[in-house]
């Protein structure tokens, strides 16, 4: 009664996936429905191995009438339309479905090759000749795509993130989470310690985060192009020259009592200075904003960092244009070089507010940095970098002096040169727009530092 029970069991069993795979596949024969719907389960797993479906087609061929290339291509167009049904129901990955689709045309180029040059391929033991060098390329080439890939998505996931001002995390690993909670305690304890040993010898923790962005923001300068920082020195004497030759082409070599070289010099540079400034300080406040999520790091401290240190690098540049054009008989030496550096260091600070006011727009719109350019040529032509305001007309005057920014450019001049003092400039009115700006630029970084998560 037994082996009449098992037999009834196994015929029902085989009734069942007969009729599964006639109603899925009801246009094949039963056998060829069967074998289709066996080649599904092949499609719809992770594994690379081309051993199932070679033995699913190998096993086809020998319980199918394969005597004629009509006969092996019925077989051939069943697995594959198993394969293709096995794709669309489980909706793989996508480079996971064309190497399926790859792999078995593989195998029936080499089987139907070979059948066609009279092997046996129904034959027990029958395995194609060159298997494993045609199959090795296709999951190689396969890891290559899933690589770029995931790549691609990644980075459209971190873009998404930037944009939208999130923060980007990456899943970890089942199996590596165990792993990162030892290294975060560990971390958790050296850090512990590290600050217990060193927090009164090294300072203040926001001293040693300023100290630590300034060092990462001469990392980046060091990584520069040479044709960067090449420019430093390059652009003022590109714009002097401009000046001093609309200048010498209307045949004036002195502005009142100011010799026209040096006149062009002292506007040319202070105000590269300046729109540098405003420039790679929103930049690097946008760029960087990141960094806002460290508690000790606030977002002013991004943008000064990269700001001192393109007025360094301008004073430094101001000072080699002086002391070489002086020796070749280009500038004259300034008269008051401490009140001169006083208004460069003034300029430069009005710089660094609008750089952070700039820096804080960025991150709450990222689209008003392309504004910036706009403004700072509309201030140039009011802030006396080419004119000062004694060369217009009286009733012209309060026009070309409403900026403040105009007032320290004359305010420079003055200290610059023993025979012009300026009569229009007001250091009261410079001071009273500067610290209206930097109390903008002090509200602007505390909107953005309510928009950061500190860690």
């Amino acid at each position: 009664m037994s082996s009449n029970d098992d037999r009834i069991a196994k015929w029902r069993a085989r009734r069942e996936v007969q009729q599964s795979a006639k109603a899925a596949h009801g246009d094949l024969p039963t056998d060829l429905a069967v074998v289709a719907a066996q080649a599904e389960a092949l499609a719809t797993g992770d594994s690379l191995d081309v051993e199932p479906i070679l033995a699913l087609v190998l096993d086809t061929v020998r319980v199918e009438p394969s005597e004629t290339v009509a006969e092996r291509r019925l077989v051939y167009d069943a697995v594959a339309r198993g394969i293709e049904r096995g794709i669309d129901k489980a909706d793989p990955h996508s480079d996971y479905a064309e190497l399926r689709r790859r792999q078995l045309r593989a195998i029936i180029r080499l089987i139907e090759g070979e059948a066609r040059a009279g092997a046996n391929v129904a034959e027990r033991g029958y395995r194609p000749a060159g298997l494993e060098d045609a199959i090795k390329p296709l999951v190689e080439g396969y890891w290559r795509r899933r690589r770029r890939t995931d790549a691609e998505e990644q980075t459209r996931a971190r873009r998404q993130a930037v944009l939208a001002d999130e923060a980007y995390t990456i899943a970890v690993p089942p199996e590596e989470e165990g792993d990162l909670l030892i290294l975060r305690e560990l971390l958790g304890r050296i850090d512990g310690r590290r600050i217990a040993r060193h927090s009164r010898r090294q300072g203040h923790p926001n001293l040693r985060a300023w100290m630590a962005i300034l060092r990462y923001q001469f990392a980046l300068l060091r990584s520069e192009s040479r044709i960067a920082l090449a420019w430093t020195l390059i652009g003022p004497a590109v714009l002097l020259g401009l000046i001093a030759t609309a200048y010498y082409l209307s045949g004036i070599n002195s502005v009142l009592n100011m010799d026209v070289p040096t006149f062009a010099m002292s506007g040319a540079t202070t105000w590269l200075m300046f729109r540098n400034v405003i420039f790679r300080s929103t930049a690097s406040f946008h760029a960087h904003r990141w960094l806002l999520n460290l508690q000790p790091v606030s977002p002013a401290m991004v943008g000064l960092a990269q700001g001192l240190m393109v007025m360094g690098s301008y004073v430094g540049v101001f000072f080699a244009l002086i002391g070489v054009g002086h020796l070749a008989g280009l500038f004259s030496l300034p008269e008051h070089p401490f009140g001169v550096a006083f208004w460069i260091a003034c300029m430069g600070m009005a710089g660094l507010a609008f750089g952070i006011i700039f820096g804080a727009l960025a991150v709450i719109w990222p689209y008003s940095p392309r504004f910036a350019p706009a403004v700072e040529r509309f201030l140039q032509l009011f802030s006396s970098v080419i004119l000062v305001s004694e060369q217009l007309p009286a009733a012209w005057r309060p026009y070309a002096l409403w900026s403040p920014l105009a007032h320290a450019m004359q305010m420079i001049r003055s200290d610059y040169f023993e025979g012009y003092k300026s009569e229009d400039a007001s250091p009261e009115y410079f001071f009273i727009g500067l610290g209206i700006l930097i109390v903008i630029a002090v509200i602007s970084q505390r909107v953005v530092r309510w928009r950061s998560i500190p860690m």
